[in-house]
């Protein structure tokens, strides 16, 4: 918990160069709901994920109260058994949903209303595994059990319901429209990569 706590603080601190470590933390802990999210999933991660006592589980409940507590607090709903690599940064965290079985690498960046989950009910074990460095705009959603590559954009109101290739971006204009970064912003230039 707390080498992903550590990595989640680091990108803070690389946005807010001209603060002291101790005014970032105090800023974050009560100010940015993002942050707080953040800091309430990985001690729910950590009670759930871990045994205490003898192997046993204790206190059945600590994992879920804390997810509750963090989307009581926040508006973020993340699964304590969802499992996200270190440098977590949520942004404008309202609305986020994250499933229970989704997987997201080091260093995610995700704005307000993401959802990344199942397609369906009928569906809910299949999630998606999303890779570094992956940044996920305002309103998209990420379903099903597909994969995400390493630095991966995926723009705002996106639905992304199939594989995307590392170091492509997946935009909204055309549902799952996937182009290769760089590609420019002449839709005759853009090589789609599905």
């Amino acid at each position: 918990m707390f080498p992903n706590l550590r990595q989640d603080f680091a990108r803070l601190r690389d946005i807010n160069t001209d603060k002291s470590d101790f005014r970032i933390f105090f800023e974050n802990f009560f100010f940015n709901a993002g942050f707080q999210a953040v800091l309430l999933f990985r001690i729910a991660h950590w009670f759930k994920t871990h045994k205490l006592l003898f192997g046993l589980w204790p206190l059945f409940g600590v994992a879920p109260f804390f997810g509750r507590l963090c989307t009581f607090l926040t508006g973020v709903e993340i699964d304590p058994a969802a499992t996200i690599g270190p440098g977590l940064m949520i942004s404008h965290g309202q609305g986020i949903v994250i499933g229970k079985w989704a997987r997201l690498g080091e260093n995610a960046t995700l704005m307000q209303q993401v959802t990344i989950g199942a397609k369906s009910i009928g569906s809910i074990e299949q999630m998606p595994e999303i890779g570094d460095h992956v940044f996920i705009g305002a309103g998209a959603r990420v379903l099903g059990g597909i994969s995400v590559g390493d630095r991966v954009e995926i723009g705002a109101n996106a639905v992304v319901t199939r594989d995307v290739k590392p170091g492509h971006m997946a935009r909204p204009a055309n549902r799952n429209d996937v182009v290769a970064k760089g590609a420019g912003t002449n839709p005759g230039a853009s090589q789609a990569a599905r």
